[in-house]
């Protein structure tokens, strides 16, 4: 998943993509890292760090770890996601304050090709990086553990860091331990009053409508399923030139069963009571999503703009980069994009090259077949994990610097920088300077790559300070983005105790190699359904599906998620 916006809003999204069976990879990265040189912020942050590196001379016991050396030290780390070339360690200003201030550069690496590809040719050859940034819920985590590959984080903080271990949330230890230890550290680890302070939570990916084509076609209300098909035929009719709907790009291995993040927008209108439907204590099974009615309705629906014209196929195997291109262009009426990344990187874009008439405005939730839509957001469980491998030249430095990262000062520094030259504590509360803001704001790719703001440790964690700031920030500079948040996150609901985290079976057990084989089905049925050219030839597809599906040996993993339910409600205590 990938920027700023998702630490708010994405983030909340690996919830629904465990529950609909994905492992939970991103896909929108932060525009690209590059020189952040300019006003004298690199000569200023030399001299503050300086300062730091003095104290850090000091052997009092009682400094944190990661001060008692802050010598150069680089360590290699390959990032699950080859979307995500903003996190890569350029001259941002964020990564030198952290060079600066620990002594550590990291040589972030991404993977030529597919992640799962490269992931599983370094894992089989022994050949790791030193760390590795990897979405937890991955089946490979378990070959990384069970090959005796990666340090558990427990025995690493005890005899390097001990006083690390009491900035761990015990909540969050507990939940993500296996067989006792930890193994890595969550990175977007989310409290459960995180549900209802900072920014609000927005766990779908919206859809918006191009303001200037919602006035020409009357403005009307777009409420209902019904109502938005009639938008989007209104919409044809008056701009036939323009693409009627744009989604992410389609692939299940990647998104899970919903095949794009933009689908959820969809499902949860179509199945606002999915996750709940899915366990069926009597038959002690947890079914997979597309025997749910609705899950698959939310295909149908898709099947149906595509029978009026205005849903493209090519949008099924399109690059994420092809489907963003258009959207800078504003080249759809009706568009799916993160919340953050649709104000602050593609409207301003859109803004600045076509003009303000043709910027996107959300759309609110869609209600089908008479029902609210309802979001599962829950305290999040973390996205990626944060690991060190047995091939780690220097595990001591590491552990110390994940210390750093973790502490309220890395937090700072990750976001904001240096108080009193990026930012300002106003009312308490850190807030960037107002030419910095206003480059956040008005040229995000210039932002990122000058400042790196977010991008340097990928270690984020909840935090009152940050959040309440977060929140005030987004409610002054941003109202729009912050009123449609509010508006969507009223179908908010907390999932937590669903038990629905970590449900896929291990991918080297025969019931993970029956899941694989299911996942690929879907991913060739997806195509059919769409393009069904009526509703007998969607219905069939779907029936061959199922039936398929049904002689792969889908129970058998239906079986095992379920127990892999119980398992979840137990670590949470619900059981």
């Amino acid at each position: 998943m990938g920027n700023k916006g998702m630490y708010a809003g994405v983030a909340t999204m690996l919830v629904a993509a465990m529950l609909t069976g994905c492992s939970s990879s991103g896909n929108n990265a932060s525009p690209s890292a590059g020189e952040s040189a300019g006003n004298g912020s690199g000569a200023s942050a030399s001299s503050s760090a300086a300062a730091n590196a003095s104290a850090s001379a000091s052997t009092d016991a009682s400094q944190p770890a990661w001060k008692t050396d802050t010598s150069p030290f680089t360590f290699t780390q390959y990032f699950y996601g080859n979307w995500a070339s903003n996190y890569l360690w350029k001259d941002q200003y964020a990564m030198k304050l952290v060079t600066e201030k620990t002594g550590v550069t990291i040589d972030r690496r991404l993977a030529t090709g597919a992640d799962d590809d490269y992931l599983n040719t370094m894992i089989a050859a022994g050949d790791l990086p030193d760390s590795i940034m990897l979405d937890w819920n991955n089946p490979a985590v378990t070959k990384l553990i069970q090959n005796g590959m990666v340090y558990s984080i427990d025995e690493l903080i005890d005899q390097y860091a001990p006083e690390f271990k009491s900035q761990l949330d015990p909540e969050m230890v507990k939940y993500h331990s296996v067989d006792g230890k930890l193994w890595y550290l969550p990175n977007i680890y989310e409290t459960e009053d995180r549900l209802t302070s900072g920014v609000p939570i927005v766990p779908i990916r919206p859809w918006f409508i191009r303001s200037d084509i919602y006035q020409a076609i009357g403005s009307p209300k777009i409420e209902t399923t019904d109502d938005l098909m009639n938008a989007l035929v209104a919409a044809k009719e008056k701009f036939p030139d323009v693409n009627p709907v744009g989604l992410e790009f389609f692939n299940v291995a990647q998104n899970g069963f919903r095949a794009s993040n933009s689908m959820d927008y969809l499902i949860y209108s179509f199945s606002p009571h999915l996750l709940e439907e899915q366990v069926k204590d009597d038959q002690q099974v947890l079914e997979y999503p597309m025997r749910n009615k609705g899950f698959i309705d939310a295909f149908r629906y898709l099947n149906q703009l595509y029978r009026n014209g205005l849903f493209d196929s090519q949008l099924l195997i399109y690059k994420q980069e092809q489907y963003e291109e258009k959207l800078y262009g504003a080249q759809y009426a009706v568009a799916s994009q993160y919340m953050s990344n649709m104000y602050t990187m593609f409207n301003p874009k859109i803004q600045s090259t076509v003009g303000q008439d043709q910027t996107y405005t959300v759309l609110d939730g869609l209600k089908a077949n008479g029902q609210d839509p309802r979001y599962p957001a829950s305290r999040l469980m973390g996205w990626q994990g944060f690991f060190i491998t047995k091939n780690a030249k220097n595990p001591e430095r590491i552990i110390k610097f994940a210390e750093y990262a973790w502490s309220d000062e890395g937090q700072l520094d990750m976001r904001y920088g240096t108080e009193g030259e990026t930012y300002d504590m106003v009312d308490g509360l850190p807030q960037l300077k107002s030419d910095i803001l206003d480059m956040k704001l008005n040229d995000n790719a210039t932002f990122n790559s000058k400042y790196g703001f977010e991008d340097s440790t990928l270690l984020w964690r909840a935090g009152k300070l940050w959040d309440d700031a977060s929140a005030r920030d987004l409610k002054m500079s941003q109202p729009e983005q912050y009123a449609a948040s509010v508006l969507l996150a009223k179908y908010d609901y907390d999932s937590y105790s669903l038990g629905m985290e970590n449900l896929e079976p291990d991918g080297s057990s025969a019931e993970g190699t029956i899941n694989t084989k299911v996942k690929d089905l879907w991913n060739k049925t997806i195509p059919k359904l769409v393009m069904a050219k009526t509703d007998d030839e969607f219905d069939s597809a779907y029936a061959s599906f199922v039936k398929q599906m049904d002689q792969t040996g889908a129970e058998k993993v239906e079986k095992t998620m379920y127990q892999r339910h119980l398992e979840d409600l137990k670590k949470k205590g619900l059981q």
